[in-house]
């Protein structure tokens, strides 16, 4: 079984407009392209595959929003770097996900690669001529930027007013689905406790906790460091939307 949620639980996990579309099984040799495989072909003439290390920096809060990026493989966070040291991390991006699109001026978030990474880099001018001279280019990108605030908005919901057991639980639904988990299947958690007690607004302990006790409810598994197994999602998220 995939692992779904109700719109309640996460709004932002709609269907990315740019995914490539995939001709049915009575398609034949003379399919003809969409206007999102269009858009992508017109991005990727633009566009150059780079690559960064663990940890390393993408761009950082106030420099110029020069480029755009699309992620290949691995996962990147969005983060903003307090004065005192502290972290919040406001997004992680996976596979398939854009960021820095139609940023004006300069980038309002640090990105950093949470392991290795493989980006597709886009020019900021380029994308901003590709969009004025393909109307539904421009329409993809305004589509991505209202997910990405209807993203922002359920971060701070779960923020303001779940419990660290909500968070945790909120967040495990959250990744299962932008990485299409099945049930009793592990998945991929690329990123480390420290990066989640950062994205949760917890502490690394917390966490820790949470997830152990998660295990001994046995809502969930957890084979290594870096995988999770949902044996139970609708308790999951029963508990993600403030059951008992």
């Amino acid at each position: 079984m995939s692992v779904a949620m109700s719109s309640t639980t996460l709004t932002r996990t709609s269907q990315n407009p740019f995914s490539w579309s995939t001709p049915g099984a009575a398609a034949s040799a003379t399919f003809k392209s969409s206007p999102v495989d269009e858009d992508l072909r017109a991005l990727q003439q633009v566009g150059m595959k780079v690559r960064f290390s663990r940890n390393e920096t993408i761009f950082n809060d106030g420099d110029e929003a020069a480029n755009c990026y699309k992620v290949i493989s691995g996962a990147v966070r969005l983060c903003k770097h307090m004065t005192d040291g502290r972290r919040q991390i406001a997004d992680f991006l996976l596979a398939g996900d854009f960021f820095g699109f139609m940023q004006l001026g300069n980038y309002k978030f640090t990105a950093e690669a949470v392991g290795d990474v493989v980006l597709m880099c886009y020019p900021q001018r380029q994308v901003a001529r590709l969009s004025s001279a393909m109307p539904n280019l421009r329409g993809r990108l305004l589509m991505l930027l209202s997910q990405r605030l209807l993203g922002m908005q359920d971060h701070l919901v779960m923020l303001g007013r779940k419990t660290a057991k909500e968070r945790v639980a909120s967040f495990l639904l959250h990744i299962a689905e932008r990485s299409d988990a099945e049930e009793d299947v592990a998945f991929e958690l690329p990123m480390s406790r420290q990066d989640i007690a950062d994205y949760l607004g917890l502490t690394i302990e917390t966490v820790c906790r949470m997830l152990s006790e998660l295990k001994r409810e046995r809502i969930i598994v957890i084979p290594s460091l870096s995988q999770i197994v949902l044996n139970d999602t609708g308790a999951l998220q029963a508990l993600a939307e403030g059951g008992e």
